[in-house]
């Protein structure tokens, strides 16, 4: 039996030109379950119908009925349109509606085609994860906001390790440094330990690290942008829309829910000690 992964989503990849207008469009992948292989996939404009789905399954049944003749098939979607969309083009084969199933080959085709082809630096939605409400994530853009006003890079340098505790019973300390100092790029960094902001001093690039920093929201990833417009989440201005993504083995790689919430711990934090900080200072002066 051989299982596929089947779902359709959104992409930060453009196309149009010459007198036609750029859009970006979604992607349907049929990806198997055990080897992570894509089996086939179809680009469609984000407004199509579910003839995208049917071309890419007519792909795969005919790739298939050609290596593996015979074999029972199980279609797993991770979206009811999908499945749906699925039900009326696999014929006899079962199709299951799975939106909990592990879905990571997938994933991991999908960001290894936005690499290529779109942002080049995994950043997909936040709601993706599955594991981050959107409650959360808008306290998140709240907190980037936060940080984003206080400006914190003004008056700390960018190399030196900051540890405050978490505000959450029992998650590990905050191990952070800003960027920002030299006007390049705006935000922070957190090490998931002293020897990781080592070896990044070093710039040695197989530290494992988050980086959250801020982007225009008119050159923010697509996708991202839409999600947050549905939403409704806060930026502080034209130049403050949050980036999160982490590091590994010099690759960047979609954070997690808990990355993201360390992430709005950090920036919380930080604004909370700017703050702080002009006001002792406001003080002195007027002493």
């Amino acid at each position: 039996m051989v299982r596929v992964l089947v779902d359709r989503r959104p992409t930060n990849m453009q196309v149009g030109g010459k007198g036609v207008t750029a859009y970006c469009p979604d992607i349907v992948l049929c990806v198997d379950h055990d080897s992570g292989v894509i089996f086939a996939h179809e680009l469609v404009h984000p407004h199509g119908g579910d003839e995208a789905v049917g071309a890419a399954v007519g792909q795969m049944r005919a790739h298939l009925r050609q290596e593996k003749p015979g074999v029972r098939v199980t279609w797993l979607a991770r979206q009811e349109q999908v499945a749906t969309a699925l039900a009326a083009y696999c014929g006899e084969d079962e199709v299951r509606l799975a939106p909990a199933e592990s879905f990571a080959p997938w994933d991991e085709a999908y960001l290894a085609m936005d690499r290529r082809f779109g942002s080049g630096r995994a950043l997909v939605p936040y709601l993706w994860r599955g594991d981050i409400t959107a409650e959360e994530v808008g306290s998140l853009f709240q907190a980037a906001a936060g940080f984003y006003r206080a400006k914190p890079w003004q008056f700390l340098p960018d190399s030196q390790l900051l540890e405050m505790p978490s505000s959450t019973p029992g998650e590990p300390r905050l191990l952070m440094s800003i960027m920002g100092k030299a006007g390049i790029s705006r935000g922070l960094v957190l090490f998931d330990s002293e020897y990781d902001f080592e070896r990044t001093m070093a710039e040695d690039r197989q530290a494992d690290v988050v980086f959250a920093s801020f982007e225009r929201v008119d050159k923010a990833p697509p996708t991202l942008r839409e999600e947050a417009k549905q939403h409704g989440w806060e930026t502080a201005g034209r130049s403050a829309f949050p980036e999160v993504m982490r590091m590994k083995r010099g690759e960047p790689i979609p954070c997690s829910g808990s990355d993201l919430r360390r992430v709005t711990a950090a920036f919380r934090a930080l604004a909370e000690a700017s703050q702080a900080y002009r006001t002792s200072t406001g003080s002195r002066r007027q002493g």
